[in-house]
This record gives structure tokens, sequence and C-alpha cells, in this order.
């Protein structure tokens, strides 16, 4: 049963509960209909996500070149992802147009038909793109996506892309359906917007990122491992899956410096559960669906139980 203190602090745990990764291209396969079964979410580096249940997919911020812009920062090695071969997806959710997050070639090889869902000030340069379906919402505005009703939330952040900056909106997304899950995308850390998220919606999974505060003027809009720590607990969320780290090497620390502040701060800190680590395209299941009421702007969480998960022995920096 899932509750919202007295629990132990957080364990680090490797890969998806069987400890496989998910094969490339082998996603969105039918369902039998019916009530909704697990979630599945599958890291595809970065801040990119395919989140599955029940044959209906979602897609997260999808980056899969091999360079930011083609430009700049390089990969650490090639994705190994196939969207072209995706089933069942029935939409994507960009959080803002930096180059690491919208990425135009990866949204062409999806297709230009889904619904892409987008903060304001996007909308434009999309549908000039040829995108056909494009979707603009605001912070607490929601709409429906097959099974999941998503939810615009607030970001600490900057939107804007190269070489004009702050021309455009960022905001995260709850995708509240089979499971409830707060993606974050990139945030500063800021205590009252977290809260105010954790009391609208009682969240199965918590995604958030953990690189890119290594300087003070980083530090407005983005968060280090030890702040997303305490962004999770303040969320309230039964789980958290870490993001925004080492994919690309862009957020001036050495590689591998925010897995293992990590890991050292979950083990000094009261964490309400579990956080678990994922390689691109290893696999989190959610567990059973659980029932909850229709969104509204305020909403109180309730506590559920989240049935299902496992953990996988202990997780070694190597």
């Amino acid at each position: 049963m899932r509750t919202r203190g007295g629990v132990p602090p957080a364990q680090i745990v490797p890969g998806s509960p069987d400890g496989t990764p998910s094969p490339p291209g082998a996603v969105g396969e039918p369902a039998s209909p019916g009530a909704p079964g697990p979630t599945t979410v599958t890291y595809l580096g970065h801040a990119s996500l395919l989140v599955e249940a029940s044959g209906e997919t979602l897609l997260t911020d999808p980056v899969f070149s091999g360079r930011i812009a083609r430009i700049f920062t390089k990969r650490t090695r090639p994705s190994g992802f196939r969207p072209e071969e995706l089933r069942g997806l029935r939409g994507v959710v960009l959080s803002h147009a930096h180059h690491d997050h919208l990425d135009y070639a990866s949204l062409r090889r999806i297709g230009r038909t889904h619904p892409l869902v987008v903060p304001w000030g996007v909308a434009t340069a999309l549908r000039w793109r040829g995108f056909t379906d494009v979707r603009v919402l605001r912070p607490w505005e929601g709409l429906s996506l097959g099974r999941w009703r998503v939810v615009a939330v607030p970001s600490r952040h900057f939107g804007g892309r190269l070489p004009f900056v702050f021309t455009s909106g960022y905001q995260g997304y709850v995708l509240d359906g089979p499971s409830c899950i707060y993606f974050a995308a990139d945030t500063g850390f800021d205590e009252a917007m977290f809260r105010e998220i954790g009391r609208r919606f009682a969240l199965d999974l918590a995604v958030l990122p953990i690189a890119g505060a290594v300087f003070p003027w980083f530090r407005r809009n983005h968060m280090n491992a030890e702040e997303a720590l305490r962004a999770f607990r303040l969320l309230g969320a039964a789980q958290m899956l870490p993001i925004h780290f080492d994919t690309f090497p862009a957020s001036f620390e050495p590689a591998g410096r925010a897995r293992r502040t990590l890991v050292d701060a979950a083990a000094r800190l009261a964490s309400p559960a579990t956080v678990t680590l994922l390689e691109e395209g290893q696999s989190l299941r959610l567990g059973a669906a659980v029932d909850r009421a229709p969104f509204t702007p305020d909403r109180a969480p309730t506590v559920a139980p989240v049935p299902g998960g496992g953990h996988v022995g202990d997780w070694k920096v190597a």
C-alpha cells in the first residue's frame, strides 16, 4: 500500500523489474480490449520515453539523432530505437523548443500525422514543416489521447530556440490514464510548484532530470541529482525515474557524475519509494492499473495501492 510518509529510504535498482532491456522496435504490440493493463516506460535516452499500456503508446521529447541540431554535442552512443516501426502511437508530447528536446529530424521519422502536444509558440514552426495535427496546451490545460489524459503542468525553465531564445513556452506534463506519470522534462527546483503538482495528482512515477545544474546561473532552470530527490519527496510519487544525463554530454559536468551523485544522495535522503536507473532501451513496469477519478483543476490526490513492481538486487557504480 502506498502512503505519504513512514516509508523506507530509496533503493537504486537497475533496469526493468526482470532486468532485461526492451528490444529496439519491438514496441506497441496489440493488446486485447478491456481493462487497461500494466504500464511500461522505456528509456530512449536524454528526455525521450516510450510509455505503453494496452497497446497504446505515447512518446516524450523524441530525439534519436546523432548530434544535437546536427552540429552541436554528439550523442555518446547511437540510438538503437527505430521509430519507423512504432505501432499504436497515440501522440507525442513536446516540453519546449530547445534542440535537445525538439528535433525535427526525429519527428519526421515518426511521421507527420500523429498528434503533437506542444506549449505556446511552437505550433507554427511545426505546421510550416508539414506536421498536420499540432495541439497547443498551457499549464493546467488538458486533452485526451486514447486512454490517456495529457495535462500540461508548470516548469521552471525557459523556451525558444537558438538564436531566438525566450520566444516560446516550456512545460512538463502529467500523463494520467492506466498509470499517472509526471514528466518534468527540463526544469529547475521549485518547491511550491512540485507541491502543487503532487497535490493535484496521485503520481505512480515522477520522471525527473538530474544533470545540468553545475553553475549557479544554470541552477535557476535545471536540477541536479540532490534537488531531483527533494522534488521526488515533495511530489509524493511512488517511484522516480531519472533522465537528462549522459546521453548528450552537454551539462558541464564529467560523465557519470550525475548518476554517482544520485546514488550517494539517495543513500542519505529518506526518499518515498524506489528510484530506478535505466540504460537506453531498458524498461520499467509500473504494475496493474489503479482506478482514478477524472481530472479536475483543483482535484486533490488520493492515496491508492500500486500493485506489482519488484526490485533487482543492488545497483553499484562501476
